[in-house]
């Protein structure tokens, strides 16, 4: 018989233990990612590969991956869990929140607390946030669970990689409910716009603060920044609703520049990459709040899913045109890729006598932070070395390969 302190000792022994092999898993996970090891298994990516052989549930790998990722910028973090510190729950919900800027103090934060605590302190937050910062209530992520009959189940799943391969990225949940929903709000595939104002959902926007909400089901539900601005990019005006009777509604872009500009596009996302015709929304290319217009040639045609990224800051489109590939938008992406590329890997080794393996690496490495696909950056930069002359620099494999994504988005 063992009493109580032995008892006690021993599982927390296991936790640490269990701690430890989370970090390494990560680790290994990263590693994996580099390696490509799914290949070798006749999968066809690495959540493919770590629900078929290392048995996790869809959900779990997906959650996996994303820590393991994350935790390969916050080494303070990944040490402490590799320490037994902090439980895997802890570090998944920080790792959404913490930058290497702020992880000492988001370490200090949640260190001897509880799973309830580590979500009450980081919810609200946004990435890069610190723990001391205000709670937003647009920032605050809703859990919502499903329960699917076998049938459907699948369908979902074949739903999420057929959505995948449209916009050349694994989309995440949000971005996945988001285009599922435009099934039943938005346009069909390929359709005729009638002009009309894409934004017919009711948002509310107070005139002192420029906080919004959005009606849903009856509930009037906060909404972020970036959500508000890109309602705005496309948007019916009805006034305010306070007063006795209703004012005349207005439409920021004329439905005539909506229809050409869908034409224009040719009824398909322009933004590198992605071939979705569904869900398209008309954008801005340079910000109404930056002295952009609604001319045709300030807009261009994205989906739902690349349009909210944008605005996030996880899609970069620039120019003044709308050719999203126009050349100046891509000398600004190849400089600031590039730049993103050298500071996480340093310089480039010198290759004499052919494109060096650490610029086809850092290139992949920049096509990835743009957004695409690590299957799709790897190809396009396979491309690019294929077509250049020996000892091409960084920018030149990265113009190149940015040549190659964007040829079946530009309008002719």
């Amino acid at each position: 018989m063992f009493d109580w302190r032995a008892v006690h000792d021993e599982l927390v022994a296991i936790a640490a233990k269990r701690g430890s092999l989370d970090a390494e898993e990560a680790r290994w996970l990263r590693e994996a990612e580099r390696v490509e090891v799914w290949k070798r298994f006749g999968t066809v990516g690495a959540l493919d590969y770590m629900e078929r052989v290392l048995g996790y549930a869809p959900h779990t790998a997906a959650e996996r991956l994303r820590v393991a990722r994350a935790l390969g910028e916050l080494p303070a973090i990944e040490g402490a869990l590799a320490g037994g510190e902090l439980h895997q729950s802890a570090v998944r919900e920080v790792s959404r929140i913490a930058t290497r800027e702020t992880e000492d103090e988001w370490l200090d934060a949640i260190r001897g607390k509880s799973l309830r605590l580590v979500e009450e302190l980081v919810a609200g937050k946004r990435r890069g946030d610190r723990p001391g910062d205000p709670a937003r209530e647009d920032a605050r992520m809703h859990r919502v669970t499903f329960e699917l009959s076998a049938d459907v189940y699948a369908r979902l799943r074949d739903a999420r990689a057929r959505l995948a391969d449209e916009h050349g990225r694994r989309l995440d949940d949000d971005a996945l409910v988001s285009a599922l929903c435009e099934s039943v709000f938005g346009d069909r595939g390929g359709s005729e716009p009638s002009g009309r104002a894409k934004f017919q959902i009711a948002v509310s926007v107070c005139p002192t603060c420029d906080h919004a909400t959005q009606d849903g089901g009856g509930r009037a539900i906060a909404i972020d920044d970036a959500s508000l601005e890109r309602a705005r990019c496309d948007a019916q005006h009805v006034g305010s609703i306070d007063g006795d009777e209703p004012e005349r509604a207005r439409q920021d872009i004329p439905p005539a520049v909506v229809r050409f500009v869908w034409r224009r596009g040719h009824g398909k996302c322009q933004a590198p990459g992605c071939r979705s015709a569904r869900g398209l929304e008309v954008h801005h290319l340079v910000r109404r709040a930056d002295g952009g217009d609604h001319s045709p040639a300030n807009l261009v045609l994205l989906c739902s899913a690349c349009h909210l990224a944008h605005h996030r800051g996880h899609l970069r489109l620039d120019g003044g045109s709308s050719h999203v590939g126009r050349d100046s938008a891509e000398d600004q992406l190849v400089h600031e890729s590039a730049n993103h590329a050298q500071q996480r890997h340093g310089p480039a080794e010198d290759a004499p006598s052919h494109v060096g393996r650490e610029v086809v690496l850092k290139a992949r490495d920049a096509l990835e932070t743009l957004g695409y696909a690590r299957e799709t950056a790897r190809d396009a930069v396979e491309l690019a070395v294929g077509q250049l002359r020996d000892n091409a620099s960084l920018e030149q494999v990265l113009r190149e390969a940015l040549r190659s994504l964007a040829v079946p988005n530009r309008v002719a």
